[in-house]
């Protein structure tokens, strides 16, 4: 047990870079963070830690040896489980990222209910539309769509994300509407900024790549689809941004023998916060409000848009 004690110590002063907050991750004294480092240091016969008075940071062995403890760290709470506890004796202090335009689309009830489900924990939520690293930038959760990041987290699928070439009525009567991929070419189209650099679309196995001449950008997607609400043009979006406007018939899904390429929203979580309770609650309240199913654990050792 004293050896598993000290596992921990360790991975949480390399997560943290410090002694002391790496004892209030623990909650314990920084003390016992020393007494328990130092005990497996000599067990090792190494140090695993170069401390200054400004910073802590590993050694080549603690780089070597720590994700292999994180590792078995991981394994042993998968073997052992978690003790059940009730809502209301979770307490804590959550922070998360998520996109705007799916934060205010579609999860501000979900945070409601969050909070009322478990009153003892306190969320600070950042809107942001670019990619983060959860574990460098210190988030305890990011939502988002980008895969395969490098190191410290874990992966979990929400929910299918698909991505709709919509335009209005109103654009569509005045510039026609497109039968092929290619026919964006003649269009006025606009894109989300940075990542729609290129369209890619299949159809019985042929893939058509388009790199689009936007006449208009933004790195908010909610003023895209008021951009395209208003006849400005054709943009491609999440399913989720343009679902309520195709319903009430603003929007009009187009090229729809054409597919897009689906994705998958996501969370992404440090791999030290993986087991949380608070943590877990929060990605199955998420996860509810999205229409996703149990978790799916993607890459295990792999940082947001």
């Amino acid at each position: 047990m004293e050896q598993i004690l000290s596992l921990r110590a360790f991975v949480a002063v390399a997560d943290q870079g410090s002694f002391s907050a790496a004892a209030r991750i623990l909650n314990v004294v920084p003390s016992v963070v020393t007494k328990r480092i130092n005990e497996l240091e000599a067990s090792i016969g190494a140090p695993l830690f170069l401390r200054t008075t400004r910073s802590v940071t590993t050694t080549p062995l603690g780089a070597d040896h720590l994700e292999r403890a994180r590792q078995l760290l991981d394994e042993l709470d998968a073997l052992i489980g978690e003790p059940s506890v009730n809502a209301e004796d979770i307490e804590g202090r959550l922070k998360l990222k998520v996109p705007s335009a799916l934060g205010t689309l579609r999860l501000r009830e979900a945070f409601d209910t969050f909070q009322r489900r478990y009153p003892k924990i306190d969320l600070e939520i950042a809107l942001l539309d670019r990619h983060i690293s959860p574990v460098e930038d210190g988030f305890d959760l990011a939502i988002g769509v980008v895969q395969h990041h490098p190191g410290g987290v874990v992966e979990e699928v929400l929910r299918p994300l698909q991505r709709l070439m919509c335009a209005s009525p109103d654009y569509l009567a005045r510039r026609g509407t497109p039968t092929h991929p290619r026919e964006l070419t003649g269009h006025d189209c606009m894109t989300f900024f940075p990542t729609q650099t290129e369209w890619v679309f299949e159809k019985d196995g042929a893939v058509v790549r388009i790199a689009p001449q936007p006449k208009f950008t933004s790195n908010d997607l909610l003023l895209l689809l008021s951009a395209a609400v208003e006849g400005n043009g054709l943009t491609l979006m999440p399913d989720y941004v343009a679902e309520q406007a195709l319903k009430a018939g603003t929007l009009v899904q187009v090229l729809t023998d054409w597919t897009v390429p689906p994705g998958e929203i996501l969370a992404i979580i440090p791999k030290h916060r993986a087991a949380d309770h608070a943590l877990r609650a929060l990605v199955d309240v998420i996860r509810e409000a999205l229409g996703g199913h149990s978790a799916q654990p993607l890459d295990q050792a792999a940082d947001s848009r």
